[in-house]
């Protein structure tokens, strides 16, 4: 009895591989193909931007373009040199002059750059560039005049650009101020906080009380944590108050709230330099200009004061191609009848009624023949894994059949065995 159940059993087994197989290939075979990074994708990139101290501003412009029938969710990467920080907007679409999208663009904090084609590719698979313009920052001193080449690494290559560098040499220290003002600047990359000061010039009679107000318009609010007045009489290289402070002779008062500032003196003495610095957060990030605006009184006389910066943004364009479709020429070719058939004497053969006793028949795939010459050449070692096209659902589904195969013949020798033990 064990001997009759085992080539049913196995049957059995490998009939259900081979259901299971099929399974896999099937789903294997509707996988996409994987995105990849293109190869030959192409840049170009230029400022005109002088760099004359640490923290300047350096403008880029690019130019870029990838092959022909590049696909959907493919990129090319661009690594900012150590010499540069991003500086703005995280990611920024490159857009057709009609709103479309052909490629977006995302910036980490080590000045990585991603650029990632969409579904725009699909549809214009054809001459797919075009410009991208986006800002940074120097991030070290420049020590030395003169050009400098700032390299940037663009997917295996490396782009060399040059940058104007003209560091200030001597007399650079800025001039005393004559007026009170108000500088404001962004203090991150990302653009969510700015730093300001609100400065004046130095006392000029022997008794001065000081007002200092600061009202920041819609859109930021005041960290109060963070405001810093200062007092003192020694002037660093950028023309702000250093060592030694005068802060603990002449204590400021300060009152704060996040909508409005009020820092204030009594009797500060002719020649002190007086300066308020103050961190301020952006709580609607959707504006592109940011105003704040405030007052110096200096012993009565008050000085409205006003500082406004704008937000840096990354843009760039993008353009794509349709492939042409082929028009049929119109044919000439005269239709040729189709022949009437003539009726066949040929008698049918009757099909046999299924018999319990019948053995199963297994049509087997003929013997190959000579193989033909390979059309294409054998992959190279070295060649980059191809993306999943439905060729692995193929061979699972050839697998099945010959697992299938397998059973059946299992069973058609399990049948046999059966019968000899009968009679």
């Amino acid at each position: 009895m064990n001997n009759q159940l085992r080539p049913r059993t196995l049957s059995l087994a490998a009939a259900l591989l081979a259901a299971v197989m099929a399974v896999l290939g099937l789903g294997l075979s509707a996988l996409p193909a994987s995105a990849e990074e293109i190869p030959d994708a192409e840049i170009t990139l230029s400022t005109s931007s002088i760099v004359t101290g640490q923290w300047d501003q350096v403008d880029l412009t690019c130019e870029w373009s990838v092959p022909d029938n590049s696909q959907p969710g493919d990129t090319f990467t661009l690594q900012l040199p150590p010499e540069l920080r991003w500086f703005g907007a995280a990611t920024f679409d490159l857009d057709t002059p009609d709103g479309q999208t052909v490629a977006t663009a995302t910036a980490n904090g080590a000045g990585l750059v991603v650029f990632t084609l969409t579904d725009f590719v699909a549809l214009h698979p054809l001459d797919v560039g075009g410009t991208c313009a986006f800002v940074t920052q120097y991030s070290v001193d420049p020590a030395t005049g003169g050009k400098e080449e700032l390299s940037f690494v663009f997917g295996d290559s490396v782009i060399r650009v040059p940058v104007n560098i003209e560091p200030c040499t001597e007399d650079c220290l800025p001039d005393v101020p004559a007026t009170a003002g108000k500088s404001m600047w962004w203090a991150d990359p990302a653009q969510t906080e700015f730093q300001s000061i609100l400065y004046m010039p130095p006392m000029a009679s022997a008794n001065n009380d000081v007002v200092v107000t600061d009202v920041p318009a819609a859109g930021m609010v005041i960290d109060c944590s963070q405001v810093t007045p200062r007092v003192g009489k020694v002037r660093g290289e950028a023309g702000n108050i250093v060592e030694p402070y005068d802060d603990e002779q002449y204590p400021a008062t300060i009152d704060c709230t996040p909508q409005s500032l009020t820092v204030s003196w009594t009797g500060l003495p002719k020649g002190e330099h007086v300066e308020v610095f103050v961190t301020t957060k952006v709580s609607d990030p959707s504006l592109d200009v940011y105003e704040n605006n405030g007052t110096v009184t200096i012993s009565g006389e008050e000085n409205p004061v006003e500082a406004q910066t704008r937000r840096s943004n990354a843009s760039g364009t993008g353009q794509g191609t349709a492939a042409a479709t082929p028009t049929p020429s119109p044919s000439t070719t005269t239709a040729t009848p189709t022949p009437t058939p003539t009726p066949s004497t040929t008698t049918a053969t009757p099909t046999p009624s299924p018999s319990t006793s019948s053995p199963v028949v297994v049509v087997l795939p003929a013997e190959p023949t000579e193989p033909a010459q390979a059309q294409n050449p054998a992959p190279s070692a070295t060649s980059e894994p191809l993306a999943n096209t439905g060729a692995q659902g193929q061979a699972f589904f050839f697998l099945a059949a010959v697992l299938l195969a397998v059973g059946s013949l299992l069973a058609f020798a399990g049948t046999r065995k059966y019968r000899r033990r009968s009679h």
